[in-house]
């Protein structure tokens, strides 16, 4: 069996397996359904494996399968980089990255970097990526993804290279009480309602609260910030928010500073094995936005 071929298979495998549906992972690598299919058959065959159980909701791996999930996004990862290398050992300038990002850096930092980007390495493709900061780390950890905006935290499975200190506010609506204080006391956030992101997109407030021993009032759980916001602004809780995501924020909240300030440290998440086509996307990233 042809080393190209063997990596196609694993490409699908790996296409099937996070779209956990084999008609979508065939639309977004232009082949048929059946194509699909005897592909996966094809690797099952020569594994002597069965790594897929197929079923009404979807597609889901084996026991087996998990394991060898692991080791062909591996192989993709190492292909991926020998390819970006070989580029740049012939000076093309060429190839895809595939970047990590959350909703504030996605509105307010990529337009930019993207725009610098294409025009010093207009052949390279950048892929966006949205998520949590945890499945963020986790598929830079795979090799799912070249590198990850992300926040500081202790428990780190990636390489972290900080860039901005983005300060964390108390939002509350106009119509609060609390909109005519000069700043929050940390007490009050006991006082009040709040609404919290959830798990997943909540690292930056459960680590505020953590530090400070505060058990809060949780009146409601959403991950979205505009829809944070529309609540905080009908007068339905308070919520701690980072002042990336309050830039461009709509009429009817104020944003209180903390008696002590508060903050999360935004960043770059890579692993060693860089490819060179991503260094100089951290390259471009540093140079507009690093300021710690």
């Amino acid at each position: 069996m042809g080393i190209k071929l063997t990596i196609q298979r694993y490409e699908i495998f790996n296409k099937v397996v996070q779209l956990q549906n084999i008609t979508n992972a065939g639309n977004e690598l232009n082949l048929t359904q059946s194509a699909v299919s005897h592909a996966i058959k094809s690797l099952e065959e020569e594994l002597g494996l069965h790594l897929l159980i197929r079923n009404r909701s979807g597609i889901r791996l084996t026991s087996e399968g998990e394991i060898i999930h692991k080791h062909t996004l591996a192989v993709m990862h190492s292909h991926h980089l020998l390819l970006q290398e070989a580029s740049a050992l012939n000076e093309l300038e060429n190839g895809i990255i595939r970047i990590g990002t959350f909703a504030s850096v996605t509105t307010h930092w990529l337009p930019m970097i993207l725009k610098e980007f294409k025009r010093k390495y207009p052949q390279i493709t950048v892929e966006i990526y949205d998520n949590d900061y945890e499945n963020l780390e986790a598929a830079v950890q795979s090799g799912e993804l070249d590198c990850c905006f992300t926040i500081a935290s202790s428990k780190k499975c990636i390489d972290f290279h900080p860039l901005h200190k983005d300060k964390l506010f108390c939002i509350v609506s106009n119509e609060s009480e609390l909109r005519m204080q000069q700043k929050m006391r940390l007490e009050q956030l006991e006082m009040y309602p709040l609404i919290k992101p959830k798990k997943g997109w909540d690292h930056e407030t459960a680590t505020f609260f953590s530090e400070h021993n505060i058990n809060p009032i949780v009146k409601y759980e959403v991950s979205d910030d505009q829809s944070i916001i529309a609540l905080v602004q009908a007068n339905l809780g308070i919520n701690i928010r980072p002042e990336l995501v309050l830039k461009g924020a709509p009429d009817g909240i104020t944003a209180l500073e903390f008696e002590k300030e508060a903050c999360r440290i935004i960043g770059l998440g890579m692993t060693k094995q860089t490819s060179h086509a991503t260094k100089n996307f951290a390259a471009i990233v540093k140079k507009l936005f690093k300021t710690i």
